[in-house]
């Protein structure tokens, strides 16, 4: 990796992994109010609605942003073309919400989810007004911009969602929560960059990226119906009550992958792009990525599982109780989806659309499984099924970017298993001693053994570990000072 992009790639991970830190931080105290204030029922109620508005962010730019990132030069024309083509095709997308919202309501069996859908259909456009903003700040790495951008419109969100709790809105405190933080999010995106639209357009430019993005596009496609199927089957096949402890643990799972798996596919794909003419810097740069990434989630996620249960309970009260088993269960997939993640940006940067569709399709075939279990043995096992097939897409994506990327596949599999080595006897001895040592003795025992462990086998994330611990320490020291 040249020092350049080295640099650059190093303070955008560490300016979006502080975001998120922080980012979620404040939404983890919302989520916390809001699951005192509001049932299980209505988070059940707005998962099935945001199911459908989230389909409709693929269909906003049919890939286009993504090819705009990986091409190396782009006119400004380009730029205002793809704004015009975003912001028309999210207006069809919002008017074709409205107009389906009561059919939807009718099939979930749920009167409510038809008024809430109406009101979050206002934003796709408001979404797409930023999206070309969003993307000249990632091409240029300015994670720093994007960041104070999602924290400042998670909070403005949750401030008005909560007051809206507290008056008794109800389900719409939630969907007034999800307007405001994008009307905030397209505001700081429009006052963080100099650019504005043109009143020009190009078809030649739409169609020149078309070649790479259409492949992006049905990829995305399938990736956002598939990953929305587990809601529609949740709140098809069983109680919206169901739904609502499986979301909340979803939700508390997906702040897990935020500092994981979203924070690394989208600084690795510029960083991997930037690179994709040297060979042997662009596998030093991947290897580097997998590796690290693995020690760092093991060290994340085994001592979040150990305190699962006095975490929920903890912070969203007794009631939420049936969501321990659902988020203990889908924690696993975060040991893989880092992973996953690394290996499809790699592919992207490459300039293979087209393969990682394929990989992308393999992926959502899998994923169809669950539903099958779910439907034989119950939600339970629906969980356990989702697990297992992102254990499998990995493996399938290990293998593909070894034989397309050259990149070994023995190399890749060791540098997953070394690492993950204490975090399975951990989880294993708490299933054994859980009844009899606390559980916060275990998260720490686990922390000390396996610093230990990854400083014996001179694991990359050790000196990540060292280098984050000496930041914090000399900030701490400048900050009394």
């Amino acid at each position: 990796m040249s020092k350049e992009v080295a640099s650059r790639t190093k303070v955008a991970l560490v300016w979006d992994l502080a975001g998120s830190f922080f980012r979620q931080f404040a939404s983890l105290i919302i989520s916390i109010i809001l699951a005192r204030l509001l049932s299980p029922e209505e988070f059940g109620v707005i998962g099935m609605s945001l199911v459908f508005v989230g389909i409709t962010e693929v269909f906003i730019d049919i890939g286009f942003t993504s090819g705009l990132i990986q091409q190396r030069d782009v006119k400004d024309i380009a730029y205002s073309s793809i704004f015009y083509v975003n912001l028309g095709i999210s207006i069809l997308l919002s008017l074709l919400i409205m107009f389906f919202s009561p059919y939807i309501a009718d099939f979930y069996e749920e009167p409510q989810v038809g008024s809430v859908l109406f009101y979050l259909a206002f934003i796709p456009p408001i979404a797409a007004l930023g999206r070309i903003q969003s993307t000249i700040l990632t091409k240029k790495m300015d994670f720093r911009s994007l960041t104070m951008r999602n924290i400042f419109a998670t909070v403005a969100g949750g401030i008005v969602g909560v007051a809206a709790a507290f008056m008794d809105f109800g389900v719409y405190s939630l969907v007034v929560q999800q307007i405001t933080a994008a009307v905030m999010s397209t505001f700081l995106l429009w006052y963080a960059t100099g650019w504005r639209p043109k009143l020009e357009f190009s078809l030649a430019e739409v169609k020149a990226l078309l070649g790479y993005s259409s492949y992006v596009f049905f990829d995305q496609v399938l990736r956002q119906i598939f990953n929305k199927i587990d809601t529609i089957f949740i709140g098809k096949a069983f109680s919206t009550a169901t739904l609502g402890f499986y979301s909340r643990a979803e939700s508390l799972k997906a702040q897990i992958d935020t500092y994981t798996s979203t924070s690394l596919r989208k600084v690795m794909f510029p960083a991997f792009s930037a690179l994709q003419q040297n060979i042997q810097a662009f596998e030093r740069a991947y290897f580097k990525a997998f590796n690290t990434v693995t020690g760092l989630i093991a060290l994340l996620v085994a001592p979040i599982y150990l305190l699962s249960d006095k975490i929920i309970i903890g912070l969203l009260g007794e009631k939420w109780a049936p969501s321990i088993i659902f988020f203990q269960i889908l924690l696993f997939t975060t040991l893989t989806s880092p992973h996953i993640g690394i290996m499809a940006q790699a592919v992207l940067a490459k300039g293979y659309s087209r393969l990682k569709f394929k990989m992308g399709l393999a992926q959502r075939l899998l994923r169809l499984s669950p539903i099958l279990m779910g439907s034989l043995f119950g939600i339970v096992e629906f969980a356990i099924a989702v697990v297992v097939a992102n254990t499998i897409v990995f493996f399938v994506y290990t293998y593909i970017v070894h034989r397309s990327l050259h990149l070994s596949f023995y190399k890749q599999l060791k540098g997953f298993i070394v690492p993950n080595v204490m975090l399975a006897v951990f989880v294993v001895l708490y299933h054994f001693v859980n009844d009899y040592v606390d559980s916060w003795i275990l998260a720490g025992l686990f922390i000390i053994f396996d610093l230990a462990y990854l400083k014996i086998i001179k694991h990359e994330s050790f000196a990540m570990v060292i280098e984050g611990y000496n930041m914090v320490k000399k900030r701490i020291l400048k900050f009394k000072r």
